[in-house]
């Protein structure tokens, strides 16, 4: 038979555990939310508030990226400065806030340009070339599309091959060699690769060639992805960084100007 007195004595036991455990709990949150250090840190946390931007849809068919917005984490933001004890905004931990329209929901839409509010453009080049080598050898970061395994690591690749079965060997490439950024060219709309599927798409904004410099450059905009053709000479190419710069604007790596 089961001692009554025992099991009463084991009950009270793990209920006063119990009972401690929660009221640490409530007089360690309360020590915490009343510190100094916690209290400046909710008290700034509205001011450092970003509100993401959706992205744009264009006819069902095209997206231009929106950007993340962000929000401090109190709690992680309280424990990297919680040691020295005093306010320190570097040590602020923010967490992302993804834009309810997001380039992640709709691989299936292609992207024409980056955000504008970055600033920035997208240089594409269709071969290592002069113009190509020249832009690497003054620490621009622009992008290559390739139709063959390339080991290098000048550029950021991007697979341009037509042949299924060549692409899939490029992409295992781009994988093995951790640079696969994820992004597929489209150069036919209606001629998706079907190697393409849960990639983000993405068509240029702008083609600037020998032929038509003169009425593009001119167009030059934050967000553009611009393809650069193998006819532009490297005067001309110095015309169109010149135009870049004018503006007020960076070059950066595609995958980073499609980020969100």
């Amino acid at each position: 038979m089961i001692n009554i007195k025992k099991y009463f004595k084991y009950l009270s036991i793990i209920l006063l555990c119990l009972l401690s455990f929660y009221y640490t709990e409530k007089v360690a949150l309360y020590v915490k939310t009343n510190n100094p250090l916690m209290k400046t840190i909710a008290n700034i946390k509205d001011s450092k508030y970003v509100s993401s931007i959706n992205s744009t849809i264009i006819d069902n068919k095209y997206i231009i990226p929106g950007l993340n917005g962000r929000e401090v984490n109190i709690d992680k933001s309280f424990s990297n400065m919680h040691e020295y004890n005093t306010y320190n905004e570097s040590y602020l931990v923010f967490n992302e806030i993804k834009p309810t329209i997001s380039i992640e929901d709709n691989k299936d839409k292609i992207i024409i340009k980056g955000n504008k509010e970055k600033q920035s453009i997208s240089l594409i080049f269709e071969n290592i070339n002069e113009l190509s080598e020249y832009l690497y050898n003054n620490n621009y970061k622009v992008n290559l599309l390739i139709k063959e395994e390339l080991n290098t690591k000048k550029y950021e690749l991007i697979n341009n091959s037509p042949s299924i079965s060549n692409y899939n060997k490029i992409e295992s490439f781009l994988n093995k060699n951790n640079l696969n950024k994820n992004i597929c060219y489209i150069k036919e709309e209606n001629n998706i690769n079907k190697c393409c599927k849960d990639k983000y798409l993405f068509k240029p904004s702008l083609i600037i060639s020998h032929s038509n410099i003169s009425t593009t450059i001119n167009s030059i905009t934050s967000g553009d992805i611009i393809l650069i053709k193998d006819t532009l000479t490297l005067t001309e190419l110095k015309l169109i960084l010149n135009q870049i710069s004018y503006r007020n604007l960076d070059i950066i790596p595609l995958s980073e100007l499609i980020k969100e």
